[in-house]
């Protein structure tokens, strides 16, 4: 380590071609992840030809109530379709900080595990990073002070993208809702224009990013004792648990993803010094996007473990553990912070990504601390037993089978065996039972039509009437144990 020269350009080339690499080599290594897969089986009118992922009736699945959601376009494409996707507009993320920033901030962002990992799997992080620096740069116009009005549409229409690629919201939501944020922005500067000592605060950067938080976390909690949505809502159905999972999400979302996964710890105490010295509009606009993003995605996931975990009757806090991924979705703040950084620097002298000063120590050996994980999440990548089981299980056009599992993620692994069966084509329906529900008796009652089952490796019991007609084992990073395909006897 004491050989490694941070200063040496040429070591962040190298840096950068790594991430590089890993991002190409975790598209071969890892198959999509369970959400990308879900997102496949979506018809062309937003159900899911299995069932909702959130049944009405808690551990089992309901063929006839397929949910309504909104995925983007490309989930339409193939496995290798996808991944392109994923990885050229990787690309683009990447010639953008080269271009803007600089190496250092480059060679951060492919290097970043949360990255890799989401990439491989094809989730949407990279499509949000891409929306979120859109929408930032033109809101705050830093690259162009041309054509301010189009900036600010442009803008709004790219932030509502985000919600969109997570089904939040429709094409109709995306456009009414842009343009409603476009003249949000416009009228926040004409009052800071015309408002004179009245307004200055709006220049100032700690009070506009304390004044946006508070006024998203008052939106947040509305929305949930509203009812909004389910998952918000549950932080009015189970608020002692809901703020539990809050305190976890925080440390989550903040300190692992934030300020130790975006390298960002070593610039946090001089960019909150340098605000009390800045006074200047556009920083503080920025501020406010990137405190304001960071505020709702903290309630969000927060809301989101809380929500899942009593849909599934989860243990707490360990369903924590099993979602505690979702904190990578503070990545789409990654371009935002850069330029953040960048242009305080102009205001006072403060270390940013790409003129780190005496920082570029401390920024190297985080991110050399990180690489275990980058390589770990490249090289492994994300592995289904259900390929193999579905390769064994030899139906026949609109056959039924029955998958048995754990209550956790149980619609989400029934989904990938969608793909594999060419179940869209050869017209095959699955179905979904919790390994606490009545299963065994619904094989003969409701389900009598199913001839093949499927037993993760929570399942050991093997029905009367049944045998086991291939089995396998499962990698360790999946649980382990045993996978089973039956059939009637």
């Amino acid at each position: 380590m004491e050989r490694l020269n941070f200063e040496d350009e040429r070591l962040w080339k190298g840096l950068l071609i790594l991430g590089i690499l890993l991002n190409i080599l975790v598209c071969i290594t890892s198959d999509l992840g369970l959400d990308t897969q879900v997102k496949m089986a979506v018809d062309e009118n937003g159900a899911l030809p299995w069932g909702d992922l959130r049944p009405e009736t808690i551990g089992q699945s309901d063929p006839d109530d397929g949910g309504q959601r909104t995925v983007l376009p490309l989930y339409g494409m193939s496995e290798v379709g996808i991944k392109a996707a994923a990885l050229i507009t990787f690309f683009g993320l990447i010639a953008c900080l080269l271009r803007w920033s600089g190496i250092h901030s480059a060679a951060v962002l492919s290097l970043s595990p949360a990255f890799i990992f989401s990439i491989g799997r094809g989730y949407e992080e990279v499509y949000l990073a891409a929306f979120c620096g859109l929408s930032f740069v033109l809101f705050t116009g830093i690259l162009s002070s041309k054509n301010r009005l189009l900036q600010h549409i442009g803008g709004g229409w790219a932030f509502m993208l985000m919600p969109y690629a997570k089904g939040f919201t429709d094409a109709t939501g995306v456009l009414v809702g842009g343009l409603l944020l476009a003249a949000t922005v416009l009228l926040w500067r004409e009052v800071h224009l015309r408002g004179g000592e009245k307004t200055r605060w709006m220049s100032k950067p700690h009070i506009v990013g304390i004044a946006v938080c508070s006024f998203v976390s008052l939106s947040m909690v509305l929305l949930g004792i509203l009812g909004y949505n389910s998952t918000l809502a549950i932080l009015a159905d189970s608020p002692v648990r809901y703020t539990t999972a809050f305190a976890f999400s925080l440390f989550d979302v903040v300190i692992l993803f934030t300020l130790f996964g975006m390298v960002a710890w070593p610039f946090v105490q001089p960019m909150f010094a340098s605000f009390a010295s800045i006074e200047d509009s556009n920083i503080a606009l920025m501020t406010g996007y990137i405190v304001g993003m960071m505020t709702a995605i903290v309630f969000y996931v927060a809301a989101l473990w809380t929500y899942e975990a009593s849909i599934w009757d989860a243990d707490w806090p360990g369903i924590i553990w099993t979602m505690g991924n979702n904190g990578r979705y503070i990545t789409m703040l990654f371009i935002p912070l850069v330029f953040l950084l960048k242009h305080s620097s102009q205001h006072v002298e403060v270390p940013t990504y790409d003129s780190p000063g005496s920082k570029v120590a401390v920024m190297g050996m985080t991110l050399l601390l990180l690489l275990p994980l980058s390589l770990l999440a490249s090289v492994h990548g994300q592995t289904m037993w259900t390929d193999e089981a579905a390769d064994s299980m030899n139906l026949s056009d609109e056959e039924h089978f029955l998958f048995v599992s754990e209550d956790t993620l149980g619609m989400h692994w029934l989904y990938t065996f969608y793909a594999p069966l060419d179940a869209e084509e050869k017209q095959i329906t699955g179905h979904w039972r919790s390994i606490d529900s009545a299963w065994v008796l619904d094989l003969n009652t409701s389900l009598s039509q199913v001839n093949t089952l499927v037993t993760s490796p929570d399942v050991t019991l093997t029905p009367n009437g049944w045998i086991v007609q291939s089995s396998g084992e499962v990698n360790l990073l999946n649980g382990g144990g045993e996978w089973r395909v039956l059939t009637r006897s």
